[in-house]
C-alpha cells in the first residue's frame, strides 16, 4: 500500500518509486510484497529542487529529499535505496530514530561504491545486493551489513508451458553488435526465427505498471531470452559492472526462457546460477552467435529440459518471499502468517527439474 498517512505501529517503507520507471518496476514489486506481508505502507520520497540558492541550502542542511508527512511509529523502517546515496532518504522522515525500533536499508545498485557516505551510520543494518557493498559498509563506516540478492515473484509468474511462439526475445538495452547482426539475420523472409526486441512502449509514468504484465507474458511465450552483462558494448554513462546480476536474468529464468548471452563475471552469478545451462554463452563473434541460437532452436528437447530446470531452480532459490523471510530472520522479527502461507504455496508447486541429467551444453564448438 502506497500511502502518505501514518499508522500507530508496524512497518514503513521509504521508496523512490515515483514517478514509476520501467527499469525499477521489479524493485517496486518487492516493496509491494513486503508492505502486503507486513501490513505496512510505502512512503514515496521526492528529490528537493536545487535550482535556487534556497533549495541548495535546504538540501545541504536537511538532506536532498523533501520532508515526508507521516506520523508512523513501529518496529521497522525499511529504506529501499536504488543506489547507495538514496540511503539519505531516512533524513526525510523526522525523528525516525525515536519512532522505529530498527532502521534498515536495502541497497540495490550496490556496486556504486563511491556513492556510500557517512549517512549510512544512521542505520542499524544495511542489506546489500553485492559482497563489495556489504564489505565496504562494515569496513569504512562500521555499519552492520550483509548480502541480500535480488529476487523475482516466481509464485505469480513461474511458467513451464511449452507453447512458445516467440523464438528469441531481447528487451531493454541490447548490445549493438549482437542486435544488429540478429536483425540482419532474423528479420528476413529467409529465416523462420522470430526475434522480438524492445517490447516496452512506456518507460516512465503509470503506464509502466500497466505494461509490466505484458512483458512477463511475452517472456512466458518466448523460447530464448537474451541477456548480456553491463560491459558488453557499454553506452555512455550507463552503469558498468561486469559482475552485477540485473533483474532481467531473474525474470527470464523464472518465466521459463533459456537464457543466452554473456553471463555476469564473478561470485554473484556463480552463486545465484550454479545449475547446468542456467545461462548459455554466445561467442564473441555475433555471426557465430546466430549459428548457436539457430542450433538451439533446432533442439526442442534441450529447450524443454532447460526450461523446466530453470523454473524449478528459480522457485527453489530466488522468489522474493525467500528474501523477505531472510530479512525477518536477520532482524529477529516474527514471520508474518501470510508470508508463511505463500512460502508453503511456493513449495506446493513441486516444480522438479527433468529426471534425466542435462549435460552442460556444447554446441558444435560454439559454447
Amino acid at each position: 500500500m502506497v500511502s502518505g498517512a501514518g499508522n500507530k505501529a508496524g512497518t514503513v517503507l521509504i521508496s523512490r518509486r515515483q514517478p514509476p520507471f520501467a527499469g525499477w518496476v521489479a524493485i517496486d514489486e518487492f516493496e509491494d510484497l513486503f508492505a502486503r506481508f507486513s501490513d505496512g505502507h510505502i512512503l514515496c520520497a521526492e528529490h528537493r529542487s536545487i535550482r535556487t540558492i534556497v533549495g541548495r541550502t535546504k538540501s545541504r542542511l536537511f538532506g536532498p529529499f523533501l520532508r515526508l508527512d507521516d506520523a508512523s511509529t513501529g518496529d521497522l523502517l525499511l529504506v529501499v535505496a536504488r543506489n547507495p546515496s538514496d540511503l539519505r532518504m531516512v533524513r526525510a522522515l523526522p525523528d525516525a530514530r525515536k519512532r522505529f525500533r530498527q532502521i534498515v536499508g536495502y541497497v540495490i545498485d550496490s556496486y556504486f561504491l563511491e556513492a556510500y557516505g557517512r549517512w549510512a551510520g544512521q542505520y542499524d543494518h544495511v542489506f546489500s545486493t553485492s559482497e563489495e557493498g556489504a564489505e565496504l559498509l562494515r569496513r569504512k563506516f562500521g555499519v552492520s551489513s550483509s548480502v541480500l540478492r535480488q529476487g523475482f515473484d516466481c509464485l505469480r509468474w513461474a511458467n513451464t508451458d511449452a507453447g512458445r511462439s516467440i523464438d528469441v526475445i531481447g528487451f531493454g538495452r541490447q548490445p549493438d553488435s549482437y542486435h544488429q547482426r540478429f536483425q540482419a539475420e532474423f528479420h528476413t523472409d529467409r529465416s523462420k526465427v522470430l526475434y522480438l526486441h524492445s517490447p516496452l512502449g512506456v518507460h516512465t509514468g503509470p503506464g509502466v505498471y500497466t505494461e509490466r504484465p505484458m512483458l512477463l507474458k511475452l517472456l512466458q511465450r518466448a523460447k530464448i531470452s537474451l541477456a548480456f552483462h553491463m560491459m558488453v558494448d557499454p553506452i555512455g554513462n550507463r552503469p558498468r559492472d561486469a559482475g552485477f546480476v540485473t533483474s532481467r536474468w531473474l525474470e527470464s529464468l523464472g518465466t521459463g526462457c533459456v537464457v543466452v548471452g554473456k553471463r555476469p563475471v564473478g561470485v554473484m552469478a556463480d552463486e545465484m546460477f550454479p545449475w547446468p545451462n542456467a545461462t548459455i554463452e554466445v561467442p564473441d563473434d555475433p555471426a557465430r552467435a546466430v549459428a548457436l541460437i539457430t542450433e538451439l532452436l533446432e533442439d526442442p528437447g534441450f529447450i524443454a529440459d532447460t526450461r523446466a530446470r530453470n523454473v524449478a531452480e528459480m522457485c527453489r532459490r530466488h522468489d522474493w518471499r525467500y528474501r523477505i523471510r531472510d530479512i525477518y530472520k536477520h532482524l529477529q522479527l516474527p514471520e508474518p502468517e501470510l508470508l508463511k502461507r505463500e512460502l508453503q504455496a511456493l513449495d506446493s508447486l513441486k516444480l522438479q527439474p527433468p529426471l534425466q541429467a542435462v549435460a552442460t551444453r556444447g554446441l558444435s564448438g560454439f559454447g
